[in-house]
């Protein structure tokens, strides 16, 4: 199983949409989205992609009960925490989870924010970023994505660029049960 996972699209439903078309397209069928902005996640529709979201922490979705802000998800044999950010945050309502203390639970914790592309081992959790999907460079990096390759007991993770889906690093986690 292939997984999509974007970050921080501020607005740029126009690109989330041409990344979606072609993710379906090389048989991904699942999209993560981590928010900023949540609403961008329509974008996606219609592309074939069943979506998955989290709202940022400034999106006005991040205050409403009905919407999870941050949720554990099962893929496959693997379990993963979505969060916009990677630690508490003052925006968080009292009963959200705390990234740091689930980090336990899962396999990987996804999580944006920082718009920098990461892939690290941290205690036996894989902690993944895919960047931002903006139309221009920000904060020092190109837009980027990631994919998600499920195996039992293994993700190979890989960050890409948005604009031509070349591989800039990967990581293969490996987790004990």
């Amino acid at each position: 199983m292939v997984i999509g996972v974007v970050s921080d699209t501020h607005g740029n439903g126009a690109g989330l949409r041409a990344l979606a078309t072609r993710l379906y397209e090389q048989g991904v069928r699942v999209l993560l989205h981590l928010g900023d902005d949540y609403r961008d996640q329509d974008a996606a529709a219609g592309t074939g992609l069943q979506v998955v979201g989290v709202p940022g922490v400034y999106c006005p979705e991040y205050r409403d009960p009905a919407i999870p802000n941050r949720r554990v998800l099962a893929l496959g044999e693997l379990k993963f925490l979505l969060t916009h950010t990677e630690s508490r945050h003052k925006h968080d309502s009292p009963g959200d989870l705390d990234p740091e203390l689930t980090s336990y639970e899962v396999h990987a914790v996804l999580f944006g924010h920082t718009h920098a592309p990461t892939l690290e081992d941290r205690q036996g959790t894989a902690w993944i970023n895919p960047g931002h999907l903006r139309d221009r460079q920000d904060r020092g990096h190109p837009p980027t994505y990631a994919l998600l390759h499920l195996r039992p007991r293994e993700l190979r993770a890989e960050i890409r660029a948005a604009e031509d889906d070349r591989l800039i690093s990967a990581k293969i986690f490996r987790f004990q049960d």
